[in-house]
């Protein structure tokens, strides 16, 4: 199984790794879903949902990136996921009654697969396999979820930073070229949207981050952070050594 997640890891660019789609679907199965969805471009700022829309389909990423949030009285939000290429996801709803509680953006411009819920349901009736994979798709997101609540709950804000900082190395890490092998989060993302993200303020992340640079565990490059000692915001963060498919925002 380690063998299998590096080489299908490795074939994303820029260090991007999807959530477990790739690790709990197999390829033929991944083929039906994509043959299942509906291709669906978004400019930046787009949404693909909102809140109280009907949540009967899924939503498999073919390019780009999203983020899902909730939107908090005073105009503040918190982002719940994000999800690049090769991620599916949605709100599932066996009684076909639901509504979205949440709404997704695109960060940028984007292409997304719709997948119907009737589509899927078809699929599910007639084929065992692929049943059994979407059972362990299902249970993945709901670990990914337990775990940022871990996170939230038990440790702090300074916890949660520090956890996010992994998961977002996770999701975005590139460990550079032999002449530079630090471990870099190579997507920009502000103060504001890591504060979005931990239920916290953009002044509180302010100072967590500058703590950490004083310590030398982190630094900041064009924009970008720089992650000098990962192993003291494990520790920070209590770390469980959970797989990528789950330490990931």
């Amino acid at each position: 199984m380690k063998q299998n997640r590096t080489a299908r890891s490795d074939a994303w660019d820029g260090g991007l790794f999807p959530a477990g789609t790739s690790s709990v679907y197999s390829q033929p199965h991944l083929a039906l879903i994509r043959e299942m969805a509906e291709p669906v471009r978004l400019f930046a700022g787009d949404y693909l949902y909102q809140e109280n829309d009907p949540a009967d389909r899924l939503y498999f990423v073919n390019r780009g990136s999203l983020k899902v949030s909730k939107l908090l009285e005073g105009g503040m939000s918190a982002t719940l996921s994000l999800h690049i290429p090769g991620d599916l996801f949605g709100e599932p709803d066996p009684f076909g009654r639901a509504v979205h509680q949440f709404e997704a953006k695109a960060l940028e411009d984007s292409e997304v697969g719709i997948v119907p819920q009737t589509e899927l349901d078809k699929v599910i009736r007639t084929n065992g396999d692929f049943a059994m994979e979407y059972m362990g798709w299902m249970a993945l997101m709901q670990r990914t979820t337990q775990s940022k609540l871990r996170d939230l709950l038990l440790h702090g804000k300074s916890g949660a930073l520090c956890s996010l900082l992994l998961r977002l190395y996770n999701m975005y890490g590139t460990s550079g070229t032999n002449k530079d092998a630090r471990a870099i989060i190579g997507k920009r993302i502000t103060n504001l949207e890591m504060a979005e993200m931990i239920g916290s303020t953009r002044e509180s992340v302010n100072r967590i981050l500058n703590e950490l640079k004083d310590l030398g565990v982190i630094s900041t490059e064009r924009g970008r952070i720089v992650l000098i000692d990962p192993d003291y915001l494990r520790n920070i963060c209590h770390c469980e050594d959970c797989p990528k498919e789950i330490c990931r925002m």
